[in-house]
């Protein structure tokens, strides 16, 4: 009888770590739990933790609660005040059930000290009191300007399947708090038909962006996502072709071929 190897303390451990990691990646995932209620007025999130959001209502989709994350600080275009993935973090997401399109997305992180504001730039918009930045951008994507400008937020979003476009950038900074909406164009703007159309447009989602500021200067544990100024409905489902009419064949019918007659000829006068 053979006997059974005996494998060093080490290898053995190696295997059992080796099986677990096969066995949680069969595991199936469990659906997320919708958006929890918010906390009540007044509550304070945990020291040194992220403001709780509270949402607001959408007929589009469903608010599902992210959770709340140890996170690298995700805004790129200011002195980072965390080191390491360390910024405590929460995020909520709206997702569309029909297509599993996340439509909104919205952030919240805390750092310990005070985050100096970003050098004003083209996306600098006027925001509510003086010691906050908001910024924004209208198409995130567009020439691949959050993967490059915004990286550490575009990977870390990436890396959990929530990178759904096209969509809109609003960010503002006021201590040590920082917000971050990533909203699809249809909840902020009007559809446009012309470019004088698209350019007034913007205005819904600059205001939308304004209240957004304001909510985050007012989240006292808690942060308060605005409504949506637009509630896009889903396209209707295209008709069905319409069905070509069946030709059918005649009948087949059997005729008989009929000789012609020889021509009666007239009687000849010499012969009369």
């Amino acid at each position: 009888m053979k006997s059974v190897p005996s494998y060093p303390l080490s290898a053995r451990l190696a295997l059992l770590v080796a099986a677990g990691a096969l066995l949680a990646g069969c595991a199936v995932r469990a659906p997320m739990a919708p958006a929890a209620e918010p906390p009540a007025a007044g509550a304070t999130p945990a020291q040194g933790a992220a403001p709780a959001i509270s949402v607001p209502p959408a007929s589009v989709g469903t608010w599902y609660d992210l959770g709340a994350h140890q996170a690298p600080w995700m805004a790129g275009d200011a002195p980072v005040p965390v080191d390491g993935a360390n910024a405590p973090t929460r995020i909520a997401g709206l997702q569309r059930e029909e297509d599993g399109r996340w439509m909104a997305l919205v952030i919240t992180q805390l750092s310990p000290v005070t985050a100096p504001c970003p050098a004003p730039s083209t996306l600098t918009v006027l925001s509510p009191g003086r010691d906050g930045c908001l910024r924004m951008r209208r198409n995130a994507d567009f020439d691949g300007w959050l993967k490059n400008q915004n990286a550490v937020l575009w990977r870390w979003l990436d890396a959990r399947g929530l990178t759904s476009t096209p969509r809109e950038w609003i960010a503002y900074r006021a201590g040590n708090l920082e917000v971050h909406a990533l909203v699809n164009p249809s909840l902020l703007e009007p559809q446009s038909r012309t470019n004088e159309e698209f350019l007034a447009g913007g205005q819904p989602g600059y205001l939308w962006a304004q209240q957004f500021a304001s909510a985050a200067r007012a989240a006292s544990g808690v942060l308060t996502v605005p409504p949506f100024p637009f509630a896009p409905t889903l396209a209707a489902p295209p008709a069905p072709a319409a069905s070509k009419p069946v030709v059918t064949a005649p009948t087949p019918t059997h005729t008989e071929q009929v000789r012609p007659r020889p021509p009666v000829l007239a009687p000849r006068k010499d012969r009369e």
